[in-house]
């Protein structure tokens, strides 16, 4: 895959959306994530109506929809506002957060975005801008890919420009009017085969481009019982989260927190 960030949206593969649709219904990934997320939501007492930010082809705001939440899919790529559709979602809007907030300032009690905001560049424009959506006192939720000793080819082939710590995220909210009232790492038991996979082999010079079929493989797509190994060995984190409790390490953030002024 080449690096065409310059014909991107936002930093992310042209391709990335049709690629993740084949695979995210049976994805342990993003199962296991959706579970955390609607934990999370019902644990920090979200309003039923929700933004989901750049949600792609719409699994996650699918599994929202599915929980009882009103959710309106906002996202760039016509192709996941296409897929999303196909998946059922009844509300989407094909726009650039940057545009969207333009027409819908104050006005949105509760957003989203998960595994948005490596993507982008200048990560506290964004978040200025979701402060600028978001009604007084309104909540969001977000999850990023943590720890920057986890870096590897596998994040610029994606488009990220940064991996987050939950301290990072903490400041960086404070300083975009944001209070955060929960917040923990996840997808922990994933760490160390990822360091292995991915960080190690380029010490010694290997670099494994991010293919689809790598996609898959790393999703556990075809190994249905290894998928559901993995998910029951992870569904303690699910009941952490339903507790509020923060699990101390993982590849990936969750942060839940409140608007508290205007920019």
């Amino acid at each position: 895959m080449g690096d065409n960030r310059e014909n991107w949206i936002v930093s992310y593969p042209d391709d990335g959306n049709s690629v993740c649709f084949d695979m995210e219904d049976i994805s342990f990934w993003y199962q296991h994530r959706n579970e955390c997320l609607i934990e999370a939501m019902k644990a920090n007492h979200f309003p039923k109506d929700f933004l989901d930010i750049g949600g792609g082809n719409g699994i996650t705001a699918l599994a929202m929809q599915n929980a009882g939440y009103d959710v309106t899919l906002v996202e760039p790529y016509l192709s996941g506002i296409e897929n999303a559709k196909r998946r059922g979602i009844r509300s989407t809007i094909q726009s650039t957060l940057e545009d969207y907030v333009k027409q819908a300032t104050g006005t949105a009690p509760a957003a989203g975005f998960f595994d948005v905001m490596e993507h982008i560049k200048n990560d506290r424009a964004f978040l200025e801008n979701v402060n600028s959506l978001l009604v007084p006192n309104g909540q969001i939720m977000l999850t990023v890919p943590a720890f920057s000793s986890l870096w590897s080819e596998n994040d610029v082939q994606l488009g990220h420009f940064r991996r987050y710590t939950l301290g990072q995220l903490t400041d960086l909210l404070t300083k975009t009017g944001f209070e955060v009232t929960y917040k923990t790492y996840f997808f922990s038991l994933v760490w160390v085969p990822m360091w292995f996979a991915r960080v190690l082999p380029e010490k010694f010079g290997i670099k494994k481009n991010n293919t689809p079929e790598k996609k898959r493989n790393e999703h556990m797509v075809g190994r249905p019982g290894t998928a559901r190994i993995l998910r029951k060995l992870l569904s303690w984190e699910a009941k952490a989260i339903r507790s509020k409790s923060r699990i101390p390490f993982g590849t990936s953030c969750l942060i839940v927190a409140r608007k508290t002024r205007d920019l």
